[in-house]
């Protein structure tokens, strides 16, 4: 049971590193303005002519075309992070040696930037670069233009928070388990049915924590992603779904648990047994 307890704590604890690493990207600040977007555009690549920018001002989100109740509820394709995108007239199948993109780091990190190259899937390069609480991506539209987005870069509170929040859901679920198995001695069964529930939302919440882990590990290791949400599951269409259920049955586990013990009516041999017969009160007072 021991083990059981320090699984569910640990699964418990990712949840809470989700859920601070949420709250440190609120504190980003104002998504970049379409200017000066154009401006980063204009630095790594001069002489462009780039296309007329798109803008998503949310920190993190929908596009309006599939935001509302109904995603709320279940979830949805195309979660992005409030950007401006400035597409270009070139893309992946006009670098094949990559010089240009290799040349726009350069320019960007002659402006301040701290600018690194990637390799982006479908084995063309590309870039990411950030400077004053701002970050930079160039990725592929198609295989002849590129874009470049601009938004915020991750504020300095995401992994503190995501760390803060693993410890304190791990100690407090611990703590709870442990007073859960003092509170049901005696009552096995309650015990069993509150450690199954909690057992079917940790993996019913496995998913969207093991696609969250996933799109942040292979940002951290490529680079190629500075706005990839840990909780990137817990939005998408099937995956949305599973967790609102997993947080069900964790509320409803936690009423079973709680639930004050019912007390059964005493037998007739208890009775007897608390309150003497009439020939033993009789004998007594002789």
């Amino acid at each position: 049971m021991k083990i059981a307890y320090l699984i569910l704590a640990t699964l418990a604890g990712l949840v809470g590193a989700v859920f601070g690493s949420w709250l440190g990207w609120q504190t980003a600040g104002p998504t970049t303005d379409t200017a000066a977007a154009r401006q980063v555009a204009a630095v790594a690549f001069p002489g462009v002519e780039a296309g007329e920018p798109t803008r998503n001002g949310d920190r993190h989100g929908f596009p309006p075309a599939v935001d509302g109740d109904w995603t709320l509820l279940v979830g949805g394709d195309g979660y992005v992070a409030g950007t401006v995108r400035v597409p270009l007239p070139f893309g992946p199948a006009s670098t094949a040696d990559g010089r240009l993109v290799s040349e726009a780091v350069d320019r960007l990190t002659a402006a301040g930037w701290d600018a690194g190259r990637f390799r982006a899937r479908g084995d063309y390069d590309a870039f990411t670069a950030t400077r004053d609480g701002v970050a930079v991506r160039l990725s592929a539209r198609d295989a002849t233009s590129f874009v470049i987005d601009v938004g915020r870069a991750r504020p300095w509170w995401v992994w503190p928070l995501a760390v803060a929040g693993f410890l304190v859901a791990l100690i407090a679920t611990l703590f709870v388990l442990r007073q859960l198995d003092a509170h049901t001695t005696g009552r096995a069964w309650v015990r069993a049915v509150t450690v199954s529930l909690l057992g079917a939302a940790a993996v019913l919440s496995l998913p969207a924590l093991a696609v969250g882990g996933l799109a942040t590990s292979h940002a951290a290791i490529t680079g190629g992603d500075p706005w990839a949400p840990p909780w990137l599951g817990f939005t998408m269409v099937g995956l949305r779904p599973m967790a609102w259920l997993a947080g069900l049955l964790t509320v409803t586990a936690t009423l079973i648990a709680t639930a004050p013990p019912t007390r059964t009516p005493a037998t007739g041999c208890e009775r007897g047994a608390a309150y003497p017969s009439q020939e033993t009160h009789d004998a007594s007072v002789a």
